[in-house]
């Protein structure tokens, strides 16, 4: 959005970053929008399987909840696979916060392992990181991954580790930033922001 270029407030730096969804079939679509702006942070989120966005009722209907975990797991393999312009992928385990979900169970790590991964190893080949999303939290008991999905990553050789609050609405900005900083100290040492699509890290 323009209305941002040039906006630098006293005291505050202002990146620009957005969020664009990867399907296995949008990937030359992805790098024309992008290369119409200058972005500091692309965020790179999985929210449809096939035709259906697992955030709304449609897409649960005839599946167990572990059917629609695996298949959301492969959509997200087959997108990222094809894709190379973002930074970050969101919100992992984005399935278990879905208004429709019908337990908000958490996906459980033991229960799909190889292909987490499997996606982990795309993701780090190509110099990526995950975000570790703190809107689960109030849904679903947990973060988007937790802290299990984080050592796994940082176990396969993933360094890229930013956090992300999902806000949507102003009260929520950087909302359980801090108590996901603590835990992140535990296992990387660092968090990481963006700065021309560039990962900075920071001591913690």
């Amino acid at each position: 959005n323009a209305a941002y270029d040039g906006l630098q407030p006293e005291g505050i730096t202002v990146r620009n970053g957005v969020e664009v969804g990867l399907t296995p079939w949008n990937a030359e679509e992805v790098k024309h929008d992008l290369s119409l702006r200058h972005y500091d942070f692309v965020l790179g989120s999985v929210h449809f399987i096939g035709e259906y966005d697992p955030y709304l009722p449609p897409f649960w209907v005839g599946k167990t909840v572990e059917q629609a975990e695996q298949l959301y797991f492969e959509e997200m393999l087959k997108s990222l696979q094809c894709h190379d312009d973002f930074d970050v992928l969101g919100h992992l385990t984005y399935l278990s916060k879905s208004k429709a979900h019908p337990t908000n169970q958490l996906i459980k790590l033991a229960e799909h392992r190889d292909i987490v991964e499997e996606i982990f190893k795309v993701i780090i080949s190509k110099g990526k990181g995950i975000e570790v999303n703190t809107s689960g939290w109030d849904r679903c008991g947990d973060y988007l991954p937790g802290m299990d999905y984080v050592r796994l990553y940082k176990e396969l050789g993933g360094e890229i580790i930013p956090i992300g609050s999902d806000a949507h609405t102003a009260d929520r900005v950087g909302q359980y930033s801090h108590e996901v900083a603590a835990q992140l100290k535990d296992i990387f040492g660092y968090v990481c922001t963006f700065a021309d699509r560039q990962p900075v890290f920071h001591k913690l």
